[in-house]
């Protein structure tokens, strides 16, 4: 069987502070990929978002970041867009291009901090290669599911969204869960922004064993 080339792809996680938390959204039943899981909201690079990273990767996955994040939750990290409810269906529809949303309302994309990159082990009918994303936003912030996406959409603490997973009440994939550690013994998300700066971010390369009769996803 041919090797399954990983899709390239960026996810969002999303901070809000007093206390911090993260948003999250459970995906679609229907879903191709870990259905009925919690994730930070993300997906796959996109032709157009070439356009904006001018030959830098990180600039570009930082775009698919972005623009999957307005998507999925509705949240815009540049200034406010006129009617942006509408600019948003009409994005998601393929109508308009992300540019001329970007071309009104520009975002910094140093807003986006590289946090960690994961790539889904071989064997596996679908991979992704991931780019995480850290952005912070105001504890008002408005958000909203996209339908077709997910079925639901919460803010949650690191630590009790670890809790509930080990629980059996709220179901992550492995990547998901290792970022989720990462960060939650931090308090404030300024604190946890500045530990990620000027660092060299590894590429986490998870493999799939058998032990005793069971497949399991292991770190080398």
């Amino acid at each position: 069987m041919a090797a399954v080339e990983p899709i390239s792809s960026a996810s969002v996680i999303l901070l809000r502070d007093a206390p911090l938390e993260v948003l999250m959204i459970l995906r679609h039943e229907r879903r191709s990929f870990v259905p009925n899981a919690w994730a930070f909201p993300g997906g796959g690079l996109e032709e157009g978002d070439r356009h904006f990273g001018a030959g830098v990767l990180l600039n570009t996955m930082r775009i698919t970041a972005a623009r999957e994040l307005f998507e999925e939750a509705g949240v815009w990290l540049g200034a406010p867009l006129l009617d942006a409810e509408s600019k948003r269906e009409s994005l998601q529809q393929g109508k308009i291009a992300f540019r001329e949303l970007f071309t009104e309302s520009p975002i910094d994309l140093e807003r986006l901090v590289w946090t960690s990159r994961w790539i889904t082990p071989a064997g596996v009918p679908k991979r992704f290669d991931t780019y995480f994303f850290l952005a912070c936003t105001g504890r008002n912030t408005a958000v909203t599911v996209q339908e077709s996406e997910a079925t639901d959409i919460t803010w949650i603490a690191p630590a009790e969204a670890i809790e509930r997973h080990l629980r059996g009440e709220f179901p992550l994939v492995f990547p998901t869960l290792k970022n989720l550690e990462a960060i939650s013994g931090f308090a404030t998300a300024s604190a946890l922004l500045a530990s990620r700066k000027e660092i060299e971010i590894p590429t986490s390369r998870p493999r799939i064993i058998v032990e005793n009769g069971e497949r399991k996803i292991v770190l080398p």
